[in-house]
């Protein structure tokens, strides 16, 4: 028989909300003139991501990049600028109300930092209405394995009974390995038909 998904992973920053690294990467290829893929590797991979992990702070991920793509803007005043861009993506925020309603379990997944998090989170009320669990506590990285483990061992559930939403493929990989349905975020009407695919509203 088949299981019914029981568990709805919403990723926070990108799908949830918008204004991800994504954005601010855009925003810095336009004005600056730069390559895009190269600017993200800089901006998330090389130096966010060592953030996340807490391998080098905050405010140094943003002055090293701001460094690295010579750009005339601070550390400081990037991380405004990116700040600037997060805000609620209102469509998901209100499916994901009606599925909380519905009984399905709502989880919002976040990789950042503490400031960065308590500062979205906080602003937007999120901690009002769902979970929400940030890797960086957990001293797991989002794409690893460990993270769908612990989840799963968490919340009790098989891989089968689990939905994921990520606007970042690499974060899929693993969980849809094991059997977790999985959808990759380009937009609310793409989201909300590949939902309703495992759920009902």
């Amino acid at each position: 028989m088949n299981k019914k998904i029981r568990l709805v992973i919403i990723d926070l920053y990108g799908v949830m909300t918008f204004g991800s690294y994504q954005n601010t990467c855009r925003w810095l290829s336009y004005k600056y003139h730069l390559d895009y893929d190269k600017c993200y590797r800089i901006v998330y991979h090389k130096y966010f991501c060592q953030a996340a992990a807490g391998k080098i702070s905050e405010k140094e991920s943003f002055a090293l990049t701001a460094k690295v793509l010579k750009i005339k803007e601070s550390g400081q005043e990037l991380r405004a600028k990116h700040l600037s861009f997060q805000r609620l993506n209102r469509p998901v925020y209100n499916l994901a109300v009606k599925l909380k309603k519905r009984g399905y379990q709502i989880l919002l997944l976040s990789k950042n930092t503490p400031a960065q998090f308590k500062e979205v989170v906080g602003r937007l009320g999120l901690f009002d209405h769902f979970t929400i669990i940030n890797s960086y506590y957990l001293k797991i990285d989002k794409k690893s394995p460990r993270l769908i483990k612990y989840l799963l061992k968490k919340y009790k559930l098989d891989p089968v009974e689990v939905l994921m939403t990520d606007d970042q493929n690499f974060n899929l990989i693993y969980p849809k390995k094991i059997g977790v349905k999985t959808i990759l975020y380009q937009n609310f009407a793409d989201f909300k038909k590949q939902l309703l695919k495992y759920v009902k509203i």
